[in-house]
């Protein structure tokens, strides 16, 4: 297994900022208006104006895209942590 470089090297920052951009992909939620707005649209869904519907579809699309992302985001900080086991620390 490969150890992490030393803090003062290229990689070692790379890493650092590799992990940084995944976890906040990771961690990802949906705005609280945004969720609520996107409930609101699916418990009326049988009577939504076509706008809303329109609106509704963008939502659901949107939360569908950064789930995934999060979701391999996720999984490429479970390889980093594989090949760096300290990485956790680097943070």
């Amino acid at each position: 297994m490969a150890t992490v470089p030393t803090a003062d090297s290229p990689l070692h920052t790379a890493v650092e900022a590799c992990i940084s951009a995944l976890r906040k992909i990771a961690d990802y939620e949906l705005e609280p208006s945004l969720q609520s707005r996107l409930l609101d649209l699916g418990e009326r869904k049988e009577f939504l104006s076509q706008v809303e519907r329109e609106e509704l579809m963008a939502l659901v699309d949107f939360t569908r895209k950064r789930t995934l992302e999060s979701l391999e985001a996720k999984r490429a900080l479970d390889r980093l942590h594989n090949v760096f086991p300290e990485a956790d620390e680097m943070h």
